[in-house]
């Protein structure tokens, strides 16, 4: 995966990307949880750490892109807002997610702390 294809992903997994016609955005991260149809994408997860390897040294640059924080950060704290207290999801699926989300914020936190690392040891670790 390139670092433009990474960036594309994490576009449609944060659902800030245009083309909103493209089934990527409808059945990525966010897209797939609102609205919920039930079923969780471990794949959707997956593809986001994946991009946020490949773009591990973005993280570390003085200046990091606006547009990639935004969009990492739009995946966890809209992924937590819309599933917590939620009764459209099971207990067992509102703590996947949160798992998730917490992943993938202590990732970009490490990351931006240039500990590529640690960034993955609990993606890793699963």
């Amino acid at each position: 995966m390139t670092k433009e294809e990474a960036q594309t992903l994490l576009s449609f997994h944060s659902c800030r990307n245009s083309d909103i016609e493209n089934e990527k955005w409808e059945n990525g991260f966010l897209g797939s949880l609102r609205p919920f149809r039930g079923e969780l994408n471990a794949g959707n997860f997956a593809e986001i750490m994946e991009c946020l390897k490949v773009l591990a040294d973005d993280f570390k640059k003085p200046m990091v892109n606006q547009v990639l924080i935004s969009d990492v950060y739009s995946i966890v704290h809209l992924g937590r807002r819309w599933i917590d207290g939620a009764d459209f999801v099971t207990p067992e699926q509102q703590k996947l997610i949160l798992f998730w989300v917490d992943t993938i914020q202590d990732c970009l936190y490490y990351l931006l702390e240039g500990d590529e690392e640690t960034a993955f040891f609990e993606y890793i670790k699963k």
